[in-house]
């Protein structure tokens, strides 16, 4: 047995009846709730509900957050969360994990992931106090990036810094949300993307930006300068060194990694959260290349087919060393449909489509996982699903961000709403 469920996901992008048939919404907003947990009189987001990792991690935490807490409109617990990992920051980085009352600091983008969900709960509720509360948080991890900052791994020394010369940030090996090591010791990291990973460098932009705009909101002009030149210097290095013209498409590490040309969707995050920092002809190409080769009906592959090292199945089953071969190296994952469908929308509305155009076709990529949901007698979203078909769902059987990336694409572009007035 392959999959970790009997629940198989539908391939049949014709049968909408069930969204109207199910309480979609609801079954979405009970599901994300599963994943809060209030302890020591804290607030926390557990990445997994049930099997393992249920525990906080600072990079689901984040990503999770405005589906888990904006969309239903509990912005005190959000802020609770921000509060939390704020006050345990140490040289920029944010914890990528806590667990037994401890802080493990080895990752580069849960620091980035922070000031993403800042920038949302912004979005959503117009809080500048709190905004301005977390200024400094916000200031501590832009200047430790830019000047330097490290971290323990494996008895070693892992370096955060951003390159003077092109102003791209470079991170270590196994330090990027595709981590998997089947060794257990950092000397065989399955995807390492070493050196400048697409994605980091995407949320580094929007980072920038960000604070050069809170910089000038709340009086620091020089700061807001800084910023913003060396914003400029980013989204000219990015479009210089990432764009491959082979593939029409962006790299996915440089400088490091030998597999950095690799096709995966890491890229998407420079649409989805880079505002201007690629051209709307790059936009397109990017998104239409991830449409033609990463997307299924369970998520995102992490890798293209065409790829000599794609492995389209995930068996949850296998030894650990075992399946972490394939973790990165093909199987899809839901929580990325989120920057996918922003991706989308962004593309299709530069070509003139309504909103109700672009939430159908959302429905239409949404719609296997939704019914997945919807039919599950967990009624949640697992972690992965394999890249190749039957794509049997895998890992944990409920996964925070999973969950809380599909609520946050229904919420934001009316899905349901749209689909119950066709119907």
């Amino acid at each position: 047995m392959i999959a970790n469920q009997d629940l198989q996901i539908s391939c049949d992008i014709n049968d909408n009846s069930f969204w109207s048939n199910y309480p979609v919404l609801e079954t979405f907003l009970s599901a994300t709730r599963q994943f809060v947990r209030r302890e020591d009189g804290t607030v926390k987001i557990w990445a997994a509900s049930r099997d393992w990792f249920m525990e906080e991690w600072g990079r689901d935490t984040f990503i999770s957050l405005p589906g888990i807490h904006l969309v239903p409109k509990r912005l005190g617990d959000a802020k609770e969360n921000m509060r939390q990992f704020s006050s345990l920051i140490s040289k920029g980085l944010i914890p990528n994990r806590i667990a037994g009352g401890f802080s493990q600091y080895n990752t580069v983008d849960a620091s980035l992931w922070f000031i993403q969900a800042l920038k949302s709960y912004y979005d959503y509720s117009g809080d500048l106090n709190f905004v301005l509360e977390m200024r400094g948080t916000v200031t501590e991890i832009l200047e430790y990036y830019k000047n330097g900052t490290s971290y323990f791994l494996h008895g070693e020394g892992q370096a955060i810094k951003m390159d003077s010369e092109d102003c791209l940030i470079m991170s270590p090996a196994q330090a990027t949300w595709m981590d998997a090591d089947f060794s257990f010791n950092g000397t065989s990291p399955v995807t390492p993307r070493n050196g400048k990973a697409v994605e980091v460098n995407a949320l580094w932009y929007s980072a920038l930006r960000f604070a050069a705009c809170l910089e000038r909101r709340f009086g620091g002009a020089d700061k807001a300068v800084e910023y913003g030149r060396l914003a400029d210097k980013v989204r000219q290095s990015f479009n210089l060194k990432f764009w491959n013209p082979e593939e029409k498409a962006l790299r996915d590490c440089i400088e490091g990694d030998p597999h950095g040309g690799a096709i995966r969707p890491n890229m998407l995050f420079a649409i989805s959260h880079g505002g201007d920092l690629l051209p709307i002809d790059r936009k397109i190409l990017v998104f239409e290349c991830a449409k033609r080769d990463l997307l299924t009906p369970g998520g995102l592959r992490t890798l293209s087919p065409r790829d000599s090292h794609y492995i389209g199945t995930y068996n949850t089953h296998l030894p650990m060393h075992e399946k972490d071969k394939a973790y990165h190296q093909g199987t899809a994952w839901p929580w990325i449909m989120g920057t996918y469908c922003d991706s989308l929308a962004i593309v299709r509305r530069h070509q003139q489509k309504s909103s109700s155009e672009i939430a159908l076709e959302i429905a239409s990529v949404l719609g296997p996982l939704v019914k997945f949901c919807m039919e599950s007698k967990f009624k949640s979203l697992p972690e992965v699903f394999s890249g190749s078909f039957p794509y049997e769902p895998g890992g944990t059987t409920a996964q925070a961000w999973s969950n809380a990336e599909v609520l946050r694409i229904l919420d934001k572009y009316r899905v349901v709403q749209e689909m119950n007035g066709l119907l």
